[in-house]
Parts: structure tokens; C-alpha cells; sequence
């Protein structure tokens, strides 16, 4: 990854954070994904991004929302935690087709799924959406991650991001596979365990939107997401 945008750009939050100057950004940095050879996904869906002018357009005006919401924000550190907050929402959004990618879902199974997760709506037209949905969410979360390192400097949260990124996909494999099971009239090893899930996902955000992670408990949530192939049975979580 090249070094000198990162130096260039970090600045206080005060100077740095208005719409016009974010969306500079972060089109800077989707060109860089587009290029760099280090992450061939992200780069792949940079590229078809930056490729489509129609669809470019459409992401730059959604990604300047988010971005007006970040520096629409008083004081400097409620900009951090729009910014923070950006990251986990596009982060979210993008898990649905990542699913459905990752899993090669296909045929009868994707149709199903996609009326589950989305309603009866038309299904070729509902594919598509979320398709453009998760290019542009896919790319404003690399944006809105590289803010946070490159501009913020916030290494620590960027790694902690890395690591519920991982956790995320794990719970969302788990979701996704127990309503497949359930429209072929099964049930799913994993779907006892999605409260849990769910549960510890929304204290890891918590503690990592706080700012001071290292401060709670973030560390012993963190370690019961070490790669371990496929989910299994967490201790139980004590009484507050």
C-alpha cells in the first residue's frame, strides 16, 4: 500500500472534515484500490466501480451523504464516531451479496434466500439492487476505513475493524445457512447460537465505538472470534 497519501492527508479533525475534502478523499483512495495488487478483491470491485460512470455517479452521491453526515457533526469527536458509525453501517450492508457470493448460492436456493431476506418483491429486479447496493457499500467501506487510518490515524480501531469484519461474516454465514435450512424444512446446527451472536457483535461495536476498547472487556470478546473454521459453542456469558 503507498505510504505517501497516508502521510499527505493525516490532519487535525477540525481542518480535515468537510464533505468536499472527504469526498476528495475518499475518491483518492478508491483509486488507489483500484490499482494495488495487495487485495485483489478490493480491488476488482473498485475498478468495476470507477469503470461504470452510471454507476459511479449513483455511489458518489450516496457516499456524499454519509460523508455530509460526518461533517455535519459539532464537535470533532462526534465526527470520529459518525465516522466510526459509517463503517459498520456499510459494513452491514454489503454482508447480504457477500453471503450469497461466498457461499455460491445459486438456482431455487438464491431465490429463496433473497425472498427471506428482502420480502416477495420482484426477484431479478431485487437481485440487481442489491448487487449496485453492495458495490456501493462495499467501496464507501473502503473509503470510510481508510479515513479512519490514513486521515484519523486510528490504527487500533482499523485493526480491531479487520477482526469484526471476520467476525461479522462468520455470523451472517450462520444466519444465512439457517434460513436455507429452514425453507428446506430443516434445521440449522448453527441457529440456537445466533442470539449469542448477535449478542457479542453488539458489544464488540459497542466497545470499539466508545474509543476505548482496551478500557472493557472488548479483548476476551475479541479472542472467542479466533479462526477456528466453522462457529461453534461459546461459554456463557456472566451475569452483569
Amino acid at each position: 500500500m503507498a505510504t505517501g497519501l497516508a502521510a499527505s492527508s493525516r490532519q487535525p479533525v477540525e481542518a480535515g472534515f468537510t464533505t468536499a475534502r472527504l469526498m476528495e478523499y475518499s475518491e483518492r483512495f478508491l483509486a488507489r484500490a483500484a490499482q494495488s495488487s495487495e487485495q485483489p478483491q478490493k480491488s476488482q470491485l473498485a475498478a468495476r466501480l470507477l469503470r461504470d460512470r452510471a454507476l459511479h455517479r449513483r455511489w458518489g452521491h450516496a457516499h456524499g451523504v454519509l460523508m455530509h453526515a460526518v461533517a455535519a457533526a459539532a464537535r470533532p469527536a462526534a465526527k470520529v464516531l459518525e465516522l466510526r458509525r459509517v463503517t459498520f453501517l456499510t459494513l452491514h450492508r454489503k454482508a447480504p451479496f457477500e453471503y450469497l457470493r461466498d457461499r455460491h448460492v445459486t438456482g431455487p436456493a438464491r431465490r429463496q434466500l433473497i425472498r427471506a431476506l428482502f420480502g416477495s418483491q420482484d426477484y431479478a429486479q431485487c437481485l440487481v439492487r442489491e448487487h449496485v447496493a453492495f458495490l456501493s457499500s462495499a467501496c464507501s467501506f473502503i473509503c470510510a476505513d481508510a479515513l479512519c487510518g490514513e486521515v484519523l490515524g486510528d490504527a487500533a480501531f482499523c485493526e480491531a475493524l479487520a477482526h469484526y469484519e471476520g467476525a461479522y461474516a462468520e455470523y451472517y454465514r450462520a444466519y444465512g445457512d439457517s434460513l436455507l435450512a429452514q425453507h428446506s424444512g430443516e434445521t440449522a446446527a448453527e441457529q440456537s447460537l445466533l442470539p449469542y451472536l448477535r449478542y457479542q457483535l453488539k458489544a464488540i461495536r459497542e466497545h470499539m465505538l466508545s474509543g476505548n476498547p482496551q478500557d472493557s472487556d472488548f479483548a476476551a470478546l475479541q479472542a472467542l472470534y479466533e479462526a477456528s473454521g466453522d462457529t461453534h459453542v461459546l461459554p456463557a456469558i456472566p451475569e452483569p
